[in-house]
């Protein structure tokens, strides 16, 4: 059978790049930037073709092909790709948004020296990412979702050299500080993903005693459930189900793990526009996505497997309110769309948990939705906050102000990515977020968070857009502009992906009937059906729960306009101060995590003794191991 080669070179071409753009980087520094923007290009377009060919009839989903990988006695793995409605959408979401923040990062790392580097990492991230979401096995999508790790500490800590002072006390560099930031996310994801290898090591155990071989790939355990059936009757499927769902709370920055991606801002805004918008935190959400389109008909089988979507639906939901509170006092630019991604990851938590616990395609394709929503407007933010970045020099909100009008397009693009995520009518962001909080109507509180987040949202989105652009110049601009510093609009190789992600946050959402239609056609005989583009409208705005949306909207916006915008009121006059505290402080549980990570290391230093190198004493200490197993074997 010939190689579907679109499928292959969607995440093969942009990591065989990512080596040539570095090389050629130190020749060259114009075709580096050509090759590593032809990376996303070039998977975009493969993404494109891959969709024509399954609208026309030619690819029948799901379809898949494989290489021999690992072969041995009872032991089959394949090095393949899957295409199917969940994988393609992801694929098309992925590549065009890296394209765009490629094109961007022309102007914004133009100064950069290290440019080779840079490039390596962003290209291979992309193909990591693409190779992930391609994979047709959970070990090969184990090692794309490592590789997806690798890349974001790499380039989180990517001004690892600066010796400016540091931003944070604690740090005598600056650099110092950025390589702690990297250093945290790749700790705190890599011990999430320590039961998720756990979890999955669970799986090919009891596949195995099913089967007589470990099993890994997605298609063949969708066929035959009696492996699930193992883990329920041994007691091991809800220990499974939390193992199995750290990794991707982890990866997203879902609660506990949430802490990591505010100190993810360290790196390049461009940086932080791929993790929050196309790779990274995304991955996780796509994998709680597989494991439903994987084990979506053995829910009524094994009911128990509904632990998993009740935990990311629970999760998901408490993470969305958490993180926006956290949102509402951040001082920094990035860390509070660092919050804002946080908290919308967590209400696609909640959609994609919604469906497995009610069964609900509609509550899965939200989901999706919503992936791709935030996705281009998240993009767009992150963009923006750049732009401003890179003409003030400062990540301070409150070393702005006045920027309205010195920087028009990107004030007008950035108001329409807040429009966006606050769920605002006609953008994109309503349409996904309110079919979510109508999907989890049958349970009350996650419900009611969902509902509150969004005046949450609304107000810390338009407390940054105010403290941006509206009043007057911070005294550090007036003093920028007197050092002979001029304040003027980003370049148009930056403000052309504004522009172009501008136009998609309002008009993406015309496509959601058809990719709603296209991706519960999925899930034959589930709750869930073809819907037109008349009842997709009626769906929105005829219901009760689009009326409360409004109302919560007003209630967010009404004090982030007459604080941050007119201005007419003072922020410490409304401020109470213990809760100010609490939300400035992250409710304590960033503090919480230092203090037990220096109780490990001081443990930690006081038995180091033990290890002394020397093997007779090493060992002793194994026949002493030994002895005393034999001695509880014994007992028992």
């Amino acid at each position: 059978m010939a190689y579907l080669l679109e499928a292959w070179f969607t995440w093969v071409i942009p990591i065989l790049l990512s080596f040539v753009a570095f090389f050629v980087a130190r020749a060259s520094r114009i075709a580096s930037h050509v090759i590593a923007i032809l990376s996303p290009l070039i998977s975009l377009i493969c993404s494109s073709l891959l969709l024509l060919k399954v609208l026309s009839g030619e690819i029948q989903l799901p379809f898949q092909q494989g290489i021999k990988w690992v072969v041995g006695k009872g032991v089959n793995i394949e090095l393949g790709v899957l295409i199917d409605q969940l994988s393609l959408v992801m694929l098309l979401v992925v590549a065009l948004v890296s394209t765009l923040i490629f094109i961007f990062s022309i102007g914004y790392m133009k100064e950069e020296p290290d440019i080779g580097r840079y490039w390596f990492w962003m290209c291979f991230f992309v193909g990591s990412m693409q190779m992930l979401v391609v994979s047709n096995n959970l070990v090969q999508m184990l090692i794309g979702w490592e590789m997806v790790g690798l890349c974001s500490w790499a380039l989180i800590s990517f001004w690892y050299k600066s010796t400016a002072p540091s931003p944070e006390p604690g740090f005598a560099t600056e650099g110092e500080y950025n390589a702690h930031c990297g250093l945290k996310a790749l700790v705190t994801t890599n011990f999430a993903d320590s039961f998720f290898i756990a979890a999955i090591a669970m799986i090919g155990w009891a596949t195995y005693l099913s089967f007589g071989k470990p099993v890994f790939n997605f298609l063949e355990l969708s066929k035959d459930y009696s492996w699930m059936g193992i883990l329920v009757s041994t007691g091991l499927l809800p220990l499974f189900a939390l193992f199995l769902l750290s990794g991707p709370l982890g990866k997203s920055a879902q609660f506990p793990y949430n802490e990591w991606l505010p100190e993810a801002m360290a790196g390049p805004t461009t940086v932080s526009a791929l993790i929050h918008a196309a790779t990274m935190v995304k991955a996780g959400c796509y994998f709680v996505a597989r494991f439903f389109t994987t084990v979506w008909e053995a829910i009524p089988i094994y009911p128990e497997i509904k632990i998993f979507f009740w935990l990311a639906l629970g999760i998901g939901a408490f993470t969305a309110f958490l993180s926006a509170t956290q949102g509402m006092v951040a001082r920094e630019l990035k860390k509070v769309l660092a919050f804002s991604t946080i908290s919308q990851i967590g209400y696609i938590f909640a959609a994609l948990g919604a469906a497995g616990v009610t069964l609900s395609g509609i509550a899965f394709a939200s989901g999706i939705l919503h992936i791709i929503s935030h996705g281009i407007f998240k993009a767009l933010l992150f963009l923006c906050a750049g732009a401003v970045l890179h003409v003030t020099h400062t990540k301070y909100m409150d070393e702005m102000g006045g920027l309205r009008n010195i920087m028009p397009i990107t004030f007008w693009t950035m108001l329409i990515g807040a429009l966006s995520l606050s769920g605002i009518p006609p953008f994109s962001g309503f349409f996904s977020k309110d079919e979510i909080i109508r999907v989890t109507t049958f349970n009350w509180v996650v419900c009611v968070a969902l509902i509150i987040t969004v005046a949450i949202t609304t107000f810390y989105t338009f407390r940054m857009i105010g403290m941006v652009f509206f009043g007057k110049k911070s005294q550090y601009l007036l003093k920028l502009e007197e050092e002979g510093k001029k304040l003027h609009e980003a370049e148009p190789v930056m403000t052309i992906p504004l522009i172009i992600l501008a136009a998609l946050s309002i008009f993406v959402w015309l496509l959601y009937p058809d990719i709603v239609s296209f991706l519960i056609t999925r899930f034959h005989g589930m709750h869930g059906h073809s819907i037109s583009f008349e009842s997709f409208l009626r769906h929105a705005f005829v219901s009760p729960l689009f009326a409360i949306s409004i109302i919560m909207i007003i209630i967010g916006l009404y004090p982030a306009y007459k604080i941050y915008i007119t201005r007419t009121i003072r922020p410490e006059d409304v401020t109470i101060s213990k809760l100010h505290s609490l939300l400035r402080n992250r409710w304590y549980w960033n503090p919480l995590y230092y203090w037990l990570a220096e109780r490990t290391r001081r443990f930690a230093e006081r038995i180091r003794w033990i290890q002394t190198g020397i093997s007779n004493i090493n060992v002793a200490y194994m026949v002493a191991g030994a002895i005393v197993f034999l001695m509880i074997l014994i007992l028992i």
